[in-house]
């Protein structure tokens, strides 16, 4: 009898152990299935200096780095904004010819994959484009000194393909401060103004990462479309000066615009950036006391290289961090204006969850796990960055003009 009654419990216990694990099996499916009908836009990435720098194949799945187009598509990526990232010490005169180099190899890395990617310049464009079951990839200038003090430049961009622009990287220069730089203007000049409202006329999206507090309320208070920050985190989780602070969070949504949650790790939680900045002071002296290399294209080679030398590999930030920036974001700015802007660089560590685009939907599954509803994910995965973009993008001049 008693050997009966434990046949008995355990046949129930394996029964109960069989039906939830169907029922977790399903929601994952359920979860899985419903990422892939979500339109996934990453704002923000690096991919184009490996496309100029490393001759990357961006076709090819590579058994390192965080973005390629079997990465994408494995992550359920729908939309990937390439950066034309401008390196900062190519200021004053060198950083327009950068822009062209970077901005020809990715129009020619599209076109030879035009069969399962495609230049997006506007939103309808991003519509067209994953309804037609390939990539979109909006091309983005990283850093204002690109256009070397001259709209002209602006325009030659914009008329190239660009459709957005984050006004600085870590450099203050001719129009605009920095937030990791001196102040020169307190915020935007007269110039820095011109290039506000004539980005607002070519239909150009405006991207406030990297600028200093005071460049992001001039712009706030002189462009007439939403803006973004491609790629940034919340100040109140982590104070580091990239990350925005509640009241211009307040700001940014009262704009009507948008902020793509970064991953990068020391803007993730302070004890990452503490470790960071400890580490820099002992490994950074050596490398600084290098003279600078004169031949730039060395340099910058040299540079990408290096990138990810001081970054610490203990006491990672975890999705779950992602994840906590997500909901700062969403309870200070409100649902509609948060978005996702990895800045994911091939040389340096992403957070633990996050290998790279393939995991994209650890996102999805994440924020169901958090009790957000299907409506609010759609927003979040990609539904406010193309309201943005198709806002700003379809009123704005011919891209001939």
């Amino acid at each position: 009898m008693k050997l009966r009654k434990c046949r008995i419990t355990l046949c129930c216990l394996v029964l109960g152990w069989l039906m939830m694990t169907m029922a977790c099996v399903s929601s994952d499916e359920r979860i899985e299935a419903f990422h892939r009908q979500a339109l996934v836009w990453d704002c923000h990435n690096d991919l184009s200096y490996r496309v100029l720098y490393e001759k990357l194949d961006i076709s090819q799945r590579l058994p390192a780095g965080h973005v390629d187009i079997p990465r994408l598509k494995e992550g359920g990526v729908d939309v990937q904004t390439v950066a034309l990232f401008i390196q900062n010490f190519l200021y004053p005169d060198q950083c327009a010819s950068q822009a062209r180099q970077l901005l020809a190899a990715m129009l020619n890395a599209i076109e030879q994959n035009s069969d399962q990617v495609e230049l997006a310049r506007t939103g309808s464009d991003i519509e067209r484009i994953v309804a037609a079951g390939r990539i979109a990839m909006p091309l983005a200038i990283e850093g204002g000194h690109a256009i070397e003090n001259s709209l002209e430049n602006l325009r030659e961009f914009y008329r190239l393909g660009v459709s957005s622009m984050t006004l600085t990287h870590n450099v203050t220069h001719d129009w605009a401060d920095s937030g990791a730089d001196e102040s020169r203007w307190g915020g935007l000049n007269q110039l820095g103004k011109d290039v506000i409202r004539e980005m607002n006329r070519l239909g150009m999206v405006i991207d406030i990462s990297h600028v200093s507090d005071e460049t992001f309320f001039d712009v706030i208070e002189t462009s007439e479309d939403p803006v973004i920050a491609s790629h940034s985190g919340c100040r109140a989780l982590n104070p580091h000066s990239r990350n925005m602070s509640d009241e211009m969070l307040r700001a940014l949504a009262e704009n009507d615009g948008v902020i793509g949650i970064v991953f990068v790790l020391p803007f993730l939680t302070p004890e990452y950036l503490k470790a960071m900045n400890e580490l820099e002071a002992v490994g950074r002296p050596w490398f600084q006391k290098i003279p600078p290399i004169e031949d730039l294209e060395l340099r910058i080679a040299v540079e990408h290289l290096n990138a990810g030398l001081d970054w610490p590999l203990e006491n990672l930030p975890t999705i779950e961090d992602v994840l906590g920036h997500i909901d700062h974001a969403v309870k200070i700015a409100g649902v509609d204006h948060v978005g996702l802007g990895a800045d994911m660089y091939p040389r340096t560590p992403s957070p633990v969850g996050i290998r790279g685009v393939q995991d994209y939907p650890n996102i999805t599954r994440g924020l169901k796990k958090r009790g957000y509803s299907d409506k609010d994910i759609l927003k979040i995965m990609g539904g406010n960055f193309l309201r943005v973009w198709k806002r700003v993008t379809e009123a704005g001049a011919p891209a001939s003009d």
